[in-house]
């Protein structure tokens, strides 16, 4: 993929994070919506952490076969 797709997916990740995270003390704990929310921010991090993991492989290639 392009380093741009990667760098616009981490940012509208982290864009729906950070609004998770403010939407959080406005949410009662028994509420359902509290318990969307957390679930939601769960996803939204493994999604985080697979682009990057994504990222960091795809820049090792690229650096890999920059040198054969």
């Amino acid at each position: 993929m392009h380093p741009m797709l990667y760098r616009s997916l981490l940012a509208s990740a982290l864009l729906f994070l950070v609004l998770g995270l403010i939407a959080m003390p406005f949410l009662k704990r028994g509420e359902p919506a509290f318990y969307a929310n957390i679930i939601g921010m769960s996803l939204l991090l493994l999604f985080i952490i697979g682009i990057s993991a994504l990222q960091y492989k795809d820049a090792r290639n690229r650096k890999i076969k920059k040198y054969q």
